[in-house]
């Protein structure tokens, strides 16, 4: 076992100083260029969410240049010597040339952008797939003592592990710090000094969103959770999800041992549905399946999931109406009508809806390599999952 990061030569530091150059000045663009949306929480991202550096942008005047620099960029790379390293900055650069190209305005289907964007497979979950999953929910509600059709079992389900509105914030709490002293015990010791701060929010189109810089875990106040619902949003945005990510990362470029690239996130990449794929296999890195209700909730999670990919399929390359759709999610997700609303949102937002399907091809691509390792090989992986910038092949190149 000797991938435990990518061997980060002098000339890689160099070129990534230039990535963040070239993507710091596509952000300034796109800011400049971009009409405010009907989603503030989203659009006040831009395409640069995060950014730990203080650099310089480059200064652009056209879409051309920018897709030129990067084209330009992504050809020096060709030449660095270590292979993961290589093979996931012509997909993250490739990536940033389809953004740039379709910010620019040129015409790509809903299915291109997935590929072209992400680097992951674009098609939605079949019938037959989608089935095996409601079978293998039924079979655990049954485990439960449940009795009825799959919809009233889950109807009881969630309301015995539900979570009333004025609880939520002192659940989060005690999931957070139940959540980090595991991250410490299994993964990562550097994580003892954060501290995260949950804030329940309305109005929004997310369930849950990790502020890292300013230490905070927003909860859509609108939505209902159960226990277990809260316990995996808190693995995934925080513990070890996305803040102990962040920090393994800055930590990283800020002790010079990493390439500048990891201090910044950029919405739809090759680097997404790994961002997302760790969040959502964090509950088993940190060994916290404890009970049939976690198991119960793991499936019913998948097909949340899933759920949203087939959603943004059905509306942006099925041209299925708004209604069509709500159903498919109350059928195949068991979505009651707050939850569909803030998600259609979501699979509506023009730069947002392609990156829906990160969460379940990050999911599968992390969870592939995961599963296949010994207890001693674990450790192995969390370094280089955590300290190496990864798309969804790349991340599969883990030996």
């Amino acid at each position: 076992m000797n991938s435990l990061t990518a061997t980060f030569e002098a000339r890689d530091f160099e070129l990534s100083r230039d990535y963040t150059q070239i993507v710091l000045g596509m952000d300034q663009f796109y800011r400049e260029k971009t009409n405010s949306g009907t989603e503030a929480s989203l659009d006040q991202e831009g395409l640069v969410p995060i950014n730990l550096t203080s650099e310089t942008p480059n200064n652009y005047s056209s879409w051309e240049d920018i897709i030129s620099h990067l084209e330009q960029l992504r050809q020096r790379y060709i030449i660095i010597k270590d292979e993961v390293r290589r093979n996931y900055m012509q997909q993250q650069i490739g990536s940033l040339i389809t953004l740039a190209k379709w910010c620019s305005g040129i015409g790509m289907s809903f299915r291109e952008k997935v590929r072209g964007l992400l680097y992951v497979n674009e098609n939605p979950y079949v019938e037959a797939e989608r089935k095996r999953l409601h079978d293998k929910l039924d079979s655990l509600l049954i485990q439960k003592g449940l009795k009825g059709p799959l919809t009233e079992k889950v109807r009881q389900w969630e309301e015995s592990q539900s979570v009333t509105s004025n609880q939520i914030e002192s659940v989060l709490k005690e999931l957070l710090s139940q959540a980090k002293e595991r991250v410490i015990q299994y993964l990562f010791k550097e994580i003892e000094d954060v501290d995260v701060m949950p804030v329940v929010v309305k109005r929004v189109p997310y369930s849950a969103y990790c502020d890292y810089e300013n230490g905070k875990m927003y909860i859509n106040g609108d939505l209902s959770y159960t226990y277990e619902s809260l316990k995996h949003l808190v693995t995934h945005e925080c513990f070890p999800g996305h803040t102990t990510h962040m920090r393994m990362r800055e930590m990283g470029f800020r002790s010079g041992d990493v390439p500048m690239d990891a201090a910044l996130v950029i919405t739809n990449t090759a680097s997404s549905s790994v961002f997302e794929g760790i969040g959502d296999n964090g509950i088993h890195f940190i060994n916290w399946v404890d009970t049939l209700d976690d198991q119960i909730y793991l499936v019913y999670q998948l097909i949340r999931s899933i759920s949203g990919m087939n959603a943004a399929h059905m509306i942006h390359e099925e041209n299925k109406s708004d209604e069509e759709v709500s159903d498919f999610l109350r059928n195949f997700a068991f979505a009651k009508d707050n939850w569909i609303r803030s998600r259609m949102r979501f699979f509506k937002h023009s730069l947002r809806a392609p990156f829906i399907y990160s969460y379940w091809r990050g999911n599968e691509a992390v969870s592939e390599v995961f599963t296949r390792l010994n207890e001693k090989q674990k450790s192995f992986f969390y370094h280089f999952l955590y300290k190496n910038m990864l798309s969804a092949d790349t991340v599969k190149q883990f030996r």
